[in-house]
């Protein structure tokens, strides 16, 4: 055993491509602007205690063009659709292995103006479908089973014409061969071959009794895609570092900010498990959890004007009274532009936000609806809990 705690410290990166003359840009000085409260307008929600539609757990939403919004529930297996005004329009898929219909939905994207786009967890492949909901065909961004390549897609998101997801998979051998393999597949939207850039694999203790927290990160669900097909990533867990691949993987540029990182609780720590559980158990007394939050909890892209929102454990966790989250902006190009601060901690103890473009902000309020750090919001709690609701604002 004392082998497999040691091979387990060792990370292996590779098929990321450092540019020679990638600038790093690391603000020291605060952000330019200062920090703003969002004036926000609501128009509608849905959803909620007195709702006519019910959501189980969310897990993406997406805007259509046309001032649709497609809201992805992870729990009922399907995508509610709204209209610009709020009025419920149609569901899509359920659950199922048939033609449209998908098993633990994790990700959903606008391929085409007409095209839509499911991610499956496991086994990993991404359902298409028209948005009337007419099944289309199957991908499989993390590749075909046929070929052997079973494993889980995590992540799915598109932008600038590039389709990129994901995954990870577990290969077996002796103790001292055992990994983890993750990486991001890149794609075109409408067709094409996937190609694994930024691949990490991690040793692992084939029993699940050892796990080291660090050596496992990868950045699932914190990272996004930009309207010019660059991505955003952060590479290093305990650094406040935004990494810009293009996407053959080659680094474009890095930056961030200094940062004091969130202590966790014991709480905290007793919710931190790895995404892909060998075991299917807890053992905390060979599972070395970090003191730490990541500095990252996740990044979004807007797509109005393609500045960069950033949010920390702190900028979720213990805001003044009055806000819900607080997020770091930054310029296309790195600047720390201002932090911008969610007003709407009055009314929403829990709760997720999405830009979706057209100068729109959905807020999905409700216990199970944070995404911002690596919790298990399914387990037994106390607090009371919320019924998830979607709402919709604009911002001034």
């Amino acid at each position: 055993m004392k082998l497999i705690i040691a091979v387990l410290i060792g990370v292996i990166v590779s098929t990321s491509v450092r540019a020679a003359d990638s600038p790093v840009l690391i603000d020291t000085d605060g952000p330019a602007e200062g920090t703003i409260a969002l004036e926000l307008e609501e128009l509608w929600r849905a959803g909620g205690q007195d709702g006519e539609i019910i959501f189980g757990r969310i897990s993406d939403v997406i805007r259509h063009p046309n001032g649709e919004i497609y809201v992805l529930d992870n729990q009922l297996c399907q995508v509610e659709v709204f209209g610009p005004e709020g009025e419920h329009r149609r569901t899509l898929t359920r659950q199922g292995d048939g033609p449209g219909e998908v098993r633990q939905p994790i990700g959903l994207v606008l391929l085409t103006e007409d095209l839509l786009g499911i991610g499956a967890g496991f086994p990993g492949k991404m359902v298409t479908l028209r948005i009337d909901g007419t099944p289309v065909n199957t991908r499989y961004p993390i590749g075909e089973p046929s070929d052997g390549n079973i494993g889980v897609m995590i992540s799915l998101d598109t932008g600038g014409g590039v389709l990129a997801a994901t995954g990870g998979r577990l290969v077996f051998d002796t103790p001292e061969t055992s990994y983890t393999e993750r990486f991001l597949a890149i794609s075109n939207t409408e067709d094409g071959e996937f190609t694994r850039i930024l691949e990490r694999r991690t040793p692992i203790d084939p029993t699940g009794q050892q796990w080291n927290e660090r050596a496992d990160y990868y950045f699932d669900g914190r990272w996004d895609l930009g309207p010019d097909g660059l991505i955003y990533v952060p590479m290093e867990r305990d650094r406040y570092v935004v990494s810009v691949y293009d996407r053959t993987g080659e680094l474009q540029f890095e930056f961030g900010r200094e940062l004091k990182q969130r202590k966790r609780t014991e709480e905290d720590k007793r919710r931190t498990g790895p995404i892909i559980n060998v075991s299917g158990q807890r053992n905390d007394g060979g599972w070395k959890i970090c003191d730490y939050d990541p500095s990252i909890a996740r990044i979004m892209v807007s797509p109005d004007d393609g500045t960069i929102w950033v949010i920390t454990p702190r900028g979720s966790n213990g805001q003044r009274e009055g806000i819900l989250e607080t997020w770091d902006v930054f310029s296309p190009s790195g600047e720390f532009l201002r932090q911008a601060a969610i007003p709407l901690g009055d009314e929403i103890r829990d709760g997720a936000c999405f830009l979706v473009g057209g100068r729109r902000m959905i807020v999905i309020r409700g216990t199970g609806s944070s995404f911002n750090d690596d919790r298990d919001t399914e387990e037994e709690t106390d607090e009371e809990v919320e019924s998830l609701e979607v709402i919709c604002y604009r911002i001034r």
